[in-house]
């Protein structure tokens, strides 16, 4: 049995966990949403259901110093940039199921065959504390992947009225319960958590009438797909603009640059997003190896439903749908991915 919480009491006890923590949470900046650092509890918005901007970029941002150096006394000084034990201490408030899992997925390339260590010192060292989606945008189909709520969290809120019933998912979690702001939840608030779910859930299948759950069947579907005419047609509508790769929570590709002084005394190393739907990015000395519109939006569909099952057994989409809100040639990917299955 879980707790509640009633809804005038969150934003005090965000502000209890503020003096503790570095808090995140959604807020908006220029008619954008996004998971951002928290100053006043005030700029906190309510929303029925997910940020624009993914939660990605808390953990691995679009930018990343590794350290600068300076020529200096004959030698070269190195400052490194990775946070010290306990400088990115977080709590993440109001983020969803789709995005909760996408940083699951995000996971298993920056910890997993290699660890980056400025991932991982964010990583964990953050608590997640997420909500139900009140109802679901167009463009959501996460359903079609397990569900609105993860298997993994800190605490996971879900709105019953005049309270939110809490889940506890951690020791992590069961720490952040005080009786001062909750209490204990009800056999009827329990049932009213799970109507409460199964309706938004019940909501999105009419929708989207997809079930990817048997992932070696989908996998093998769609990688036997890979001459078919489908590949042309994207083609000529994509533009390479990269937005699909750049708003996507599990896109993880990136490039590295060493940004000096005129002279070379001085400089910084820095990781930069890359996409792999840019003209640049398979380019090398010899050729293009994905030369072809075609060829790149192929292999970003491949890099959510072939390529990470092959290696982790699990797909890179969540079901989020940003890419589909931000694709200016009006690509669907979960419509793609019906046409794929068929």
């Amino acid at each position: 049995m879980g707790v509640k919480i009633a809804k005038n009491r969150v934003n005090e006890f965000l502000k209890y966990l503020k003096e503790e923590y570095i808090l995140y949470a959604p807020v908006e900046e220029n008619g954008v949403s996004k998971i951002s650092k928290i100053e006043d509890t005030s700029d906190i918005i309510n929303l029925p259901y997910r940020t624009q901007i993914s939660l990605k970029p808390i953990f691995f941002p679009p930018e990343q110093k590794f350290f600068r150096f300076e020529k200096k006394n004959g030698g070269v000084e190195i400052e490194d940039y990775l946070p010290q034990e306990g400088d990115d201490k977080s709590i993440i408030f109001g983020v969803r199921g789709c995005d909760v899992n996408a940083i699951e997925v995000l996971d298993k390339y920056m910890l997993d065959e290699f660890e980056d260590p400025y991932y991982r010192k964010r990583r964990e060292n953050a608590i997640i504390i997420g909500i139900s989606c009140d109802y679901p945008k167009e463009s959501c189909f996460c359903t079609a992947f397990g569900g609105m709520v993860p298997e993994r969290y800190d605490l996971w809120f879900t709105d019953i009225g005049p309270h939110f019933y809490v889940d506890i998912g951690s020791k992590r979690g069961e720490k952040l319960i005080d009786d001062k702001f909750f209490e204990e939840a009800s056999e009827e608030d329990e049932m009213r958590k799970i109507r409460r779910i199964n309706s938004v859930e019940t909501k999105i299948n009419r929708k989207v009438k997809t079930n990817l759950h048997d992932i070696k069947k989908y996998y093998h579907k769609i990688k036997n797909r890979a001459d078919d005419s489908i590949w042309e047609e994207l083609g000529r509508k994509c533009v390479s603009c990269g937005k699909c790769n750049f708003i996507c929570p599990t896109c993880h590709c990136f490039d590295v640059k060493d940004m000096t002084n005129i002279d070379g005394s001085a400089g910084e190393r820095i990781r930069v997003w890359d996409s792999c739907h840019l003209y640049d990015y398979a380019k090398t000395s010899a050729e293009n190896f994905r030369e072809e519109r075609k060829a790149r939006v192929r292999y970003r569909i491949y890099d959510k439903f072939v390529f990470p099952v092959m290696r982790y057994g699990v797909y890179a989409c969540t079901g989020c749908g940003r890419c589909s809100e931000v694709c200016p040639a009006g690509i669907d990917i979960h419509a793609v991915v019906r046409r794929l299955i068929k």
